[in-house]
């Protein structure tokens, strides 16, 4: 399961680079041209709950911006030592519609012998006048594997109206 959340996740982010377009019957391979800002946010060391030492390693950055469409990457892994603990790794994926404020997140977090919990998050703008807009929201998660096996999936969806004063 680790080595198919990284197969897939190494898929995304190197798919979102290459952007077709079909113009006139021709296809085009845009790739950004500057570089984007990816910067590492964090190595923390810690006292953990175990009474060890956790150490934490953040990166993050943006694959990804047109000024329409944006593309946002992290990841971190954890462990603890001394106690020994499981290693802990997430990954997040998030792309911005920026003219309509739309957008979608999935992220996963794999920790050794804990199992997987997945979760998806979204929003898409029906309507905007002025300072109020109505959105259609929604929510997935779900946890695969462990010793409690897998779970139920929790899901939401609604709208969502909000104006700002």
């Amino acid at each position: 399961m680790n080595k198919l959340l990284v197969f897939v996740f190494a898929c995304i982010a190197v798919s979102s680079a290459y952007v077709v377009q079909v113009a006139d019957g021709q296809e085009y391979y845009l790739v950004p041209l500057h570089r984007q800002r990816r910067q590492t946010t964090g190595v923390d060391i810690s006292k953990g709950a175990g009474g060890g030492v956790r150490t934490t390693l953040n990166h993050q950055g943006t694959i990804f911006n047109n000024g329409v469409h944006r593309l946002d990457g992290a990841a971190s892994a954890s462990k603890e030592f001394r106690p020994s603990g499981p290693l802990s790794v997430t990954g997040q994926l998030g792309y911005s519609h920026i003219p309509s404020g739309s957008g979608l997140n999935v992220g996963a977090q794999h920790t050794h012998r804990g199992g997987t919990d997945l979760s998806a998050s979204g929003n898409a703008n029906l309507w905007s006048k002025g300072n109020s807009r109505l959105d259609a929201v929604g929510t997935y998660s779900r946890h695969y594997g462990g010793p409690w096996g897998t779970g139920k999936p929790d899901y939401y969806g609604g709208l969502q109206f909000t104006h700002r004063f």
